[in-house]
């Protein structure tokens, strides 16, 4: 009875304090490509690290999330535990997701044996680690008074499952021999129960924060193909899995005081997400991630079709030094996304500044270095956060006639906000559809949001007429009513 007490006292605290603290950011009610948080229309944006602020124990989040916050950025992704990487992994030399040997710290005491793949001990899945749960806290804690929203990764394996405490190898519990590609599957023996356990203590640990996405998997299609080739979702047997986890996550909130939205990742690039699947295995997803969009095919194609946010969270196989970074981020929030994150390797233990690099040790992979991509990624959200997207839509209809060879990506608030985000081409003339009157459009630039030209057009008939300053990669167009100052 005591025990009882003490429970429901510990509930009705957590249940004022989150009264007190708002609610988890969610969708937003009146337009779900969109979220809500502290009551505001909210878009993420991130040049974030690779993953490792928690997981690495060398790695000082304090010093990262205050960049962040000065930066202007909002977002940021974390793996929980499950999964760490090697040196040298994906040709990436310097890593936050390989921390050195023995400086990995997960959910899981050691034990007394050793023999972990990474160094030091193995694991004991059946006793929590209560030195990661702080550093865990303290990270969540931190970027909520930040103003970092989190998407907080479940699982992954990858190639690299060999090093997972659920691997037979690095535990002493004896879990189930099983092949990587079967991890993310119900076909797992005894590690299904461990997973469940693991995400179960995860939800409950994070139940308290509002600066918190839970994702299900980081990519489940990893060596885990519906159909041969780059771009492809999972199969069955792992989308059911995707199902499971996320009833396992509903049924723990039940009785916690806060709800929060679920992500997943869906595949790289895009596809049109199927009606059938949305309504079973993603029926409890509100996020769906994608990589290596760089065409913004998942926007674009699921826009109209699925009500929740398309996200594009991990960049890269471009040139380090591209400005590709900062224009596929503007081109996937023009289409329609609500989340854009660059995989940002200027981010490393003792550069947590965004002042360090890294090379890369094959031809076939490499990811962001350029240090202004992160500033660059903040204008964008600024420049959102000047208008009223949370009114707005992609809407080529908008476009009387678009005279240049460039890529035109318009995002209008019908006769209150038209922008129009150019990509390529080196200068924009423009036809808009606009209702007669007194308009101001300003030619802005992309990369830092300098205001390169404006004019004021008077205009009768229902057609706008523009012709932009020369530019050489993007250009961004904004025309709204004019104000008389």
């Amino acid at each position: 009875m005591k025990t009882r007490l003490s429970v429901l006292l510990f509930c009705l605290f957590l249940n004022f304090t989150s009264n007190l603290n708002g609610t988890p950011i969610r969708l937003h009610p009146d337009n779900p490509h969109y979220f809500l948080y502290k009551d505001r229309p909210t878009i993420l944006i991130a040049s974030g690290e690779h993953y490792g602020a928690v997981i690495n124990m060398d790695f000082d989040f304090a010093t990262y999330l205050n960049t962040l916050e000065e930066i202007g950025l909002n977002h940021t992704r974390i793996f929980l535990g499950d999964y760490i990487e090697e040196p040298g992994a994906f040709c990436i030399e310097t890593n936050t997701l390989s921390p050195k040997d023995g400086r990995f710290i997960c959910p899981w005491k050691r034990s007394n044996v050793d023999g972990f793949s990474r160094g030091g001990n193995k694991f004991n899945l059946d006793q929590w680690d209560p030195a990661y749960f702080k550093r865990l806290h303290d990270f969540m804690s931190l970027a909520e008074k930040k103003g970092v929203i989190v998407e907080a990764v479940l699982f992954f394996s990858g190639y690299l499952f060999k090093h997972s405490p659920f691997h037979h190898s690095n535990n002493i519990n004896n879990t189930d021999t099983i092949k990587s590609n079967q991890y993310m599957t119900l076909g797992t023996g005894n590690i299904l129960d461990h997973q469940k356990k693991y995400c179960v203590k995860l939800v409950q640990e994070l139940n308290r924060y509002n600066n918190l996405i839970i994702n299900i998997a980081n990519e489940p299609w990893f060596d885990n193909q519906e159909h041969h080739g780059f771009a492809s979702p999972p199969p069955q047997s792992t989308k059911e899995w995707i199902m499971h986890v996320s009833e396992w996550i509903i049924d723990t909130e039940k009785s916690l005081p806060n709800k929060h939205i679920l992500s997943v990742d869906y595949m790289n690039e895009g596809r049109v997400i199927p009606d059938d699947d949305l309504k079973l295995y993603y029926k409890n997803i509100s996020v769906f991630n994608h990589h290596y969009d760089r065409n913004a095919k998942s926007a674009s194609l699921n826009y109209d079709r699925v009500n929740g946010v398309m996200s594009f969270n991990e960049t890269g196989l471009m040139p380090p030094m591209t400005t590709q970074y900062r224009i596929q981020g503007w081109t996937y929030i023009f289409s329609g996304g609500g989340l854009y994150n660059n995989l940002d390797f200027t981010f490393q233990v003792g550069f947590e500044d965004g002042t360090g690099s890294t090379d890369y040790t094959c031809e076939w992979y490499s990811g962001c270095t350029n240090p202004e991509a992160k500033y660059q990624l903040a204008a964008l959200l600024r420049f959102m956060n000047s208008v009223q997207f949370i009114n707005m839509e992609p809407d080529y209809r908008a476009i009387a006639l678009n005279y240049g060879d460039e890529n035109v990506y318009p995002l209008v608030w019908k006769g209150n906000e038209y922008t129009v985000y150019f990509e390529g081409g080196s200068r924009a003339r423009i036809k808009l559809h606009v209702p007669p009157g007194t308009w101001e459009a300003r030619w802005i630039n992309p990369a830092d949001l300098n205001i390169l030209s404006r004019e004021i057009v008077e205009i009768e008939k229902q057609v706008l007429e523009l012709l932009g300053p020369v530019y050489e990669e993007d250009m961004l167009l904004l025309v709204k009513p004019y104000e008389d100052e």
